[in-house]
């Protein structure tokens, strides 16, 4: 049996070069190939990992690569992954799993089709902190959960900046995304219905069509709650996410603030008080926890087993994001049975 799984990435951007640089480091697999739509990305990328690169993705479709990461944009995922799956490779995509929810059904139903496995990058469910909190909801230490409160968001700088593709995805895509699955998985319930309200006038005014903040009231098995994200924090926010849950029981309460973790600085040379994770003050590096998903799918394709995070759960997420944005549009409650149609 082969000690080493052959890896590559599909899309090298921000992320996509940090798939990559975990295939490298792990020491179970071994990374081939990198593929970007502009050639010099491709190539610098390549080139710091000692691997192949190429502007191409029918290249990678067949290669040599087992496990395939797809770090694309996110409106982006459906035609990258469908070829990958096709050309029977294990598939990891980025989060969301896709923005259609026609076409992360489709994913999961190729997937199946050819017997391949697929999962979704959902960083924060590796998260030692994500995962006690888990652990004490499902082990009844605040009775039965009746409500919960998210709020995930983001400085400017992120949709004015750091995405050249802001305009085609949003907050509900970029942080929805975490913090529905985060709260589903906490819960061990299935969503049931939304009804959401959004503004957009700060950013379009910038010339990006994406929503500057989302309320959204969701109805799971037998708890409500209301998550709120937005994307026009002001970039002397000391972090470069905002991120506060609350989960409150019928005998307790369980909460998170994801802002005042990592270290405290206070400092006169640069002028500020901050709470901060270093690695995402001035450039958005993610930490070893965040890659569990890339790890987990080289463990199973070698010792066997299904990955941690089954696709079936972006599936889901990207259901209530879609009533999200329907509810918006439509001013009214929306089933998430709806989406699945």
């Amino acid at each position: 049996m082969a000690d080493k799984v052959k890896t590559a990435v599909v899309g090298v951007g921000l992320i996509g070069e940090q798939h990559a640089e975990t295939y490298y480091d792990y020491g179970r697999s071994e990374l081939v190939m990198v593929h970007d739509l502009n050639p010099e990305r491709a190539k610098t990328v390549a080139d710091r990992f000692g691997c192949r690169g190429t502007t191409n993705l029918n290249d990678i479709a067949n290669s040599d690569a087992q496990v395939v990461s797809v770090a694309t944009p996110d409106h982006l995922h459906f035609e990258a992954t469908m070829r990958m799956l096709e050309a029977g490779k294990h598939v990891v995509v980025e989060k969301p799993l896709a923005t259609v929810t026609q076409e992360a059904r489709a994913m999961v139903d190729a997937a199946r089709a050819r017997s391949v496995k697929l999962t979704i990058n959902l960083g924060n469910r590796w998260h030692p902190g994500f995962i006690n909190l888990r652990d004490s909801i499902r082990s009844g230490e605040i009775g039965k959960p009746v409500y919960a409160y998210s709020r995930m968001s983001n400085t400017i700088w992120v949709p004015t900046k750091m995405l050249s593709w802001a305009g085609e995805s949003g907050p509900q895509w970029f942080l929805f995304a975490h913090a529905m699955d985060l709260v589903r998985w906490f819960l061990d319930q299935e969503a049931h219905e939304v009804y959401a309200v959004g503004t957009k006038r700060v950013l379009k005014a910038r010339g990006i069509d994406a929503f500057d903040t989302i309320q959204a009231i969701v109805q799971f098995d037998s708890t409500h709650v209301v998550f709120e994200t937005g994307w026009i924090l002001p970039e002397a926010w000391p972090a470069l996410v905002e991120f506060e849950l609350t989960v409150n029981g019928s005998e307790g309460r369980v909460g998170y603030d994801g802002v005042r973790q990592g270290f405290e600085l206070s400092s006169d040379r640069v002028g500020k008080h901050a709470w901060v994770r270093p690695s995402l003050w001035d450039y958005f590096k993610m930490p070893y926890t965040w890659w569990g998903a890339q790890r987990n799918m080289v463990d199973c394709v070698l010792d066997g087993g299904e990955p941690a995070i089954a696709a079936e759960d972006g599936v889901a997420v990207t259901a209530m994001i879609k009533a999200t944005e329907l509810s918006i549009a439509e001013g009214r409650p929306v089933k998430i049975a709806e989406m699945l149609q």
